[in-house]
């Protein structure tokens, strides 16, 4: 058997140098180190512009409209009002008017949505926002066109109570 030590070393340092870049942007993508803001969870309603339910991430681009304020009563949460205030709902001032990303968690409940969704149809979100740019808005609860509800069940631990 023949040994190719330093093959085997080069090896090791391209595997190495890329798990080293990769690592800070996985983390910085899926919230390992951020922090989301449940104690001012964000009113989102709008229009589907587009979407796409897989991993790592399904994403909803929605176009909302420049007036748009919280509905009188606020939505019941349903399991999401265990840790998000439908009381502190708001739309934040730079939302109106603008096409907004919406980040689904990575969730099976989430990833199946795809056959309920189409380009045009009236959803609203809650979502809790990052506290650093570029501001994420991550779903915890969603209705859909029809009426359906979605919701998560609990806080993650990249939650807090406030920026």
């Amino acid at each position: 058997m023949t040994h190719y030590p330093a093959a085997k070393h080069l090896i090791g340092a391209i595997l190495g140098l890329s798990l080293t870049s990769f690592v800070p942007i996985a983390f910085a993508h899926h919230g390992f180190t951020s922090r989301y803001d449940m104690g001012k969870p964000v009113w989102i309603e709008g229009t589907v512009e587009r979407f796409y339910f897989g991993n790592p991430h399904s994403e909803i681009t929605v176009r909302i409209a420049a007036d748009l304020v919280v509905p009188q009563p606020a939505p019941t949460l349903g399991p999401a009002s265990s840790f998000l205030s439908n009381a502190a709902l708001h739309v934040p001032q730079d939302l109106r008017g603008n096409t907004v990303e919406l980040e689904l968690p990575p969730t099976s409940q989430y990833v199946g949505l795809g056959d309920r969704v189409a380009v045009g149809d009236r959803i609203a979100a809650v979502a809790v926002r990052n506290c650093e740019a570029p501001y994420q808005l991550n779903v915890q609860w969603l209705r859909l066109a029809d009426g359906s509800i979605e919701s998560r069940q609990a806080a993650m631990s990249y939650m807090v109570e406030q920026c």
